[in-house]
């Protein structure tokens, strides 16, 4: 048996099937490197966010509560600073409240003292005009008794008692005059006396605490509502099906574009006249193959 031919360019490593297939691997590798590059970037990208979202967040945390430290202390010193201030301002008033204790004490001693003086002036007073009347009356009686003694009785004896009866009337009315004169300048000197204490000690008031405010303390942070970053979509699986799927059918295309054109049907020639040509068989791809 005669062995076929080989054509040229046939077998299963013909070129176009070879860039074909080259075609095909190149634009699929560059479509998943560029899927995994877009995926990594992606991901890179998301990583980044939330780090820096957590970093900011942990910034904010950290300022938040050295703020609140820095007020909680100076709510410390101002807690201490009104309790000091309470402490004084209440020493004021005890303070005050003994100094007008004492003040009022040595008041009332010298009043007391005071009304002593007019007491004692007034019922000198009173002594001495009873003294004075009383003087006159044992003059009355020494001098009738020497009236008596002398030889004088009778109407002359008489009218010397009546004189000096009448005499001590007239002083005795003064008396009582003066007497009630006497005892309402008393009583108006001791209303002075009185007035003149209740001034000494009304001059020093009491202390009245002036109040102070509590600080208000501070509350402490609260936690800080923040939202985290949406993570970023990668590359889609089925647009890079879509794009291999094109890929390939690209290479097919392009595959079956450098395929060889059958060849064309040659009239034989033939040596005797008026004879049809004969025509040449096409070989089938089985044919190829072997």
């Amino acid at each position: 048996m005669a062995e076929k031919a080989v054509k040229p360019g046939s077998g299963i490593f013909e070129l176009p099937s070879i860039l074909s297939i080259a075609q095909f691997g190149i634009g699929a590798a560059g479509a998943v490197f560029d899927y995994k590059l877009q995926q990594a970037q992606t991901q890179i990208a998301n990583s980044a966010a939330q780090t820096e979202f957590w970093t900011r967040y942990a910034a904010q945390s950290q300022e938040n509560y050295r703020n609140y430290e820095v007020q909680l202390n100076s709510w410390y010193r101002e807690s201490d600073y009104v309790e000091r201030r309470r402490q004084y301002e209440q020493q004021l008033a005890e303070q005050r409240a003994t100094f007008k204790g004492a003040v009022t004490t040595a008041a009332t001693k010298n009043f007391e003292k005071q009304l002593a003086d007019l007491e004692g002036r007034f019922y000198e007073e009173e002594a001495k005009e009873t003294i004075e009347l009383e003087n006159i009356r044992a003059q009355s009686i020494a001098a009738a008794a020497k009236k008596a003694a002398g030889g004088q009785v009778g109407r002359s004896v008489i009218n010397l008692q009546n004189q000096y009866n009448q005499q001590y009337l007239a002083n005795l009315s003064n008396r009582q005059i003066t007497r009630n004169f006497r005892i309402a300048d008393k009583v108006r000197a001791g209303e002075a006396l009185n007035v003149a204490r209740e001034n000494t000690v009304n001059q020093v008031e009491f202390y009245t605490p002036q109040p102070v405010a509590d600080p208000v303390k501070p509350l402490a942070p609260l936690p800080i509502q923040a939202v985290e970053p949406t993570p970023a979509f990668g590359p889609s699986a089925s647009n890079l099906m879509v794009r291999v799927g094109n890929l390939g059918m690209e290479s097919y295309m392009n595959y079956r574009a450098m395929q060889p054109k059958p060849p064309e049907t040659v009239p034989g020639q033939s040596q005797y006249p008026g004879t049809k040509p004969a025509l040449v068989p096409t070989p089938t791809p089985s044919e190829e193959a072997s």
